[in-house]
């Protein structure tokens, strides 16, 4: 039991001394478990016990029915504590009753003489018994509240999510749950405002983030947002965040609410899944190129020779001719190979790098192509990790096809930017855009979903635009 009701059993007897000036009383809780002596006056002086009295149903259930004050024989609890600690031959009992008329406890004053007990001298301990009743009615609801809300910060603490709560008007948000467990910080540090919390997302998310918080004006529109928080010791970790915004009742926006959950094992299992496709579909790649360059190249080169000695042995004209003839279709082939091999991995990536590859496909596409293609980097020499020049150059590489195959353009842009912590991308158009942004953004259509994957693979954000044209962005840590 809390402090708050110590103190009110201790003054209820008190004031019951001051009133009736009775040297024996006491205070019994009834409860599932049965009845309690919580207090008592011995020879004017509170005590304090928590006496259980004898398991008895008859006795409690008669307890339970005493919906008046009664002056009943102390028999009844004879074979309890009670009669000992407040001797006399009958009790006068006062019933404190909850809003549902059930007994909670009961107020018992020993009367000694029953043919002396006169109603009107105990008057007075109805108002106190009134009181007490108010007090423990209130004690049972506050106890309960908090009953519940350690049980729901136990059932939050348990899981990965923190709830959240986001005034609008006092810019203050408010974190409940498992805060340590998802943030890498402690509730206290992460406290309630939100720059501390924005300043830990990553750069690519925190636009779309404060957009949603602060800008949002659409009311009862959940939303859900994957994005990257700086964890204390750890690094970035992935997160989710669903919330919904609500307004006062004159429509203007007072609070966004929500959950944050620790969706960061789900998102590398994801990327494991999607680096072994790209792993396996790069290393075929590199298979099939080595195979098309060294087997069916040579192959068809030793063919070519075997051709021209033959025009050795035969002068005739229509021989010449016909050797002539699949010697030129031998040639074709090599050249084509040549191509495919290359297209397949490209020599430039190789032995020069990205942006001289990037450079030569670009070259070549502009040449052979209707679309004006230009390509700007800001003076990059250095050379990444093979992997990530791979995969830069085959998303660069989807997005020109799909120019190409798609667009109807006129001109195309591709941009190549290193910045000191990450890469920026974009590929530009001046055609008829995407048929539905929400299906790009699903990975409807393989080349753009080659290369989501690929961005995902690397770690990083793209976003897909459609307006006169379209706009792939690429941001990618490094």
């Amino acid at each position: 039991m809390s402090a708050s009701i110590d103190l009110i059993y201790d003054k209820t007897l008190k004031v019951i001394t001051d009133l009736l000036h009775v040297k024996s009383a006491a205070i019994v809780m009834v409860g599932e478990s049965g009845l309690t002596i919580e207090r008592f006056l011995d020879k004017g002086k509170v005590k304090k016990t928590d006496q259980v009295i004898m398991q008895n149903e008859d006795l409690k259930n008669e307890v339970l029915h005493m919906l008046e004050p009664s002056l009943i024989s102390s028999k009844i609890f004879q074979e309890t504590k009670l009669v000992e600690i407040v001797p006399g031959s009958s009790y006068y009992i006062f019933p404190c009753l909850d809003s549902h008329s059930k007994v909670i406890a009961l107020i018992i004053l020993p009367v000694s003489n029953r043919d002396e007990f006169r109603i009107e001298n105990y008057s007075l301990i109805n108002v106190v018994g009134q009181r007490l009743s108010v007090e423990l009615e209130k004690s049972k609801v506050i106890e309960e509240q908090q009953n519940l809300s350690e049980f729901n910060a136990s059932v939050l603490e348990s899981l990965d999510e923190v709830t959240w709560d986001y005034s609008i008007s006092r810019e203050r948000i408010s974190w409940f749950g498992a805060v340590y467990k998802v943030f890498g910080y402690p509730k206290e540090e992460m406290g309630n405002d939100l720059v501390f919390f924005l300043e830990r997302v990553h750069p690519s998310d925190r636009v779309n983030l404060e957009d949603r918080l602060i800008m949002n004006k659409q009311p009862d529109e959940k939303f859900t947002i994957d994005f990257q928080f700086k964890n204390k010791n750890e690094g970035y970790h992935w997160l989710r965040m669903e919330g919904v915004l609500h307004t006062t009742s004159a429509g203007n926006p007072e609070r966004v609410i929500g959950v944050v959950k620790n969706v960061h094992k789900e998102k590398m299992a994801e990327l494991l899944r999607i680096r072994a496709m790209i792993k396996a579909k790069d290393g075929e790649r590199k298979r099939i190129a080595s195979e098309i360059h060294d087997s069916l190249g040579q192959t068809l080169s030793v063919a070519r020779l075997e051709l021209d000695t033959l025009l050795e042995l035969n002068k005739s004209p229509d021989f010449e001719n016909k050797i002539k003839s699949v010697s030129d279709l031998v040639a074709g082939a090599i050249q084509e190979s040549r191509a495919i091999s290359h297209d397949l991995m490209p020599p430039a990536l190789v032995d020069y790098g990205l942006i001289p590859a990037l450079e030569t496909m670009i070259n070549q596409v502009d040449r052979s192509s209707d679309v004006k293609f230009t390509f700007f980097h800001n003076d990059i020499d250095d050379r990444f990790e093979e992997e990530f020049e791979t995969n830069i150059y085959r998303i660069c590489q989807e997005g020109i096809n799909n120019i190409l195959k798609h667009a109807r353009a006129k001109i195309a842009t591709i941009q190549v930017i290193k910045h000191p912590d990450y890469v920026y991308i974009s590929i530009e158009d001046d055609g008829v855009g995407f048929k539905q942004i929400s299906d790009v953004k699903s990975g409807a259509g393989l080349g753009l979903k080659n290369m989501t994957n690929r961005v995902a693979y690397l770690g990083g954000k793209i976003n897909f635009e459609s307006n006169q044209g379209s706009i792939i962005t690429i941001e990618i840590s490094i």
